[in-house]
């Protein structure tokens, strides 16, 4: 997937470029990635989106190139998923960030062959708004 490819959907999360000092925080707000390519500068270090109409979670990570991940949450069941929150880190009126691990089965050797549930991602799904 290229940076192109990520569809302009209301987002809740953030966008951090790397010329700046503090994220882009969206809340409910369209975000527009045709205005970006894979050899922009400034270019996106980091991003966690979240599209609630759609159950959309994207993760964008640069490391010399862009690692782009899109989980659609509806593909999989609710007993897949253990909610966790973290403390944020220049989030402006966020409290907490939102996360779903998700477990999935998976034959293990080591536990004569049984399935056994595995962290397959950690799926960011919003914020916690400060009251």
């Amino acid at each position: 997937m290229k940076i192109s490819d990520i569809k302009t959907r209301k987002y809740e999360g953030y966008i951090w470029l790397s010329d700046a000092e503090t994220p882009i925080v969206l809340h409910e707000r369209e975000y527009d990635f045709s205005k970006h390519s894979e050899i922009d500068n400034p270019f996106i270090i980091e991003a966690l989106l979240y599209a609630k109409e759609e159950s959309i979670s994207v993760t964008i990570k640069h490391t010399g190139k862009y690692h782009i991940h899109e989980i659609d949450l509806k593909q999989y069941s609710k007993e897949n998923f253990v909610d966790i929150q973290y403390l944020p880190h220049r989030l402006s009126g966020v409290s907490k960030v939102n996360f779903k691990q998700l477990w999935l089965p998976e034959m293990e050797e080591n536990c004569n062959n049984w399935e056994v549930l595995k962290m397959k991602a950690l799926v960011f799904t919003g914020f916690e708004l400060i009251k």
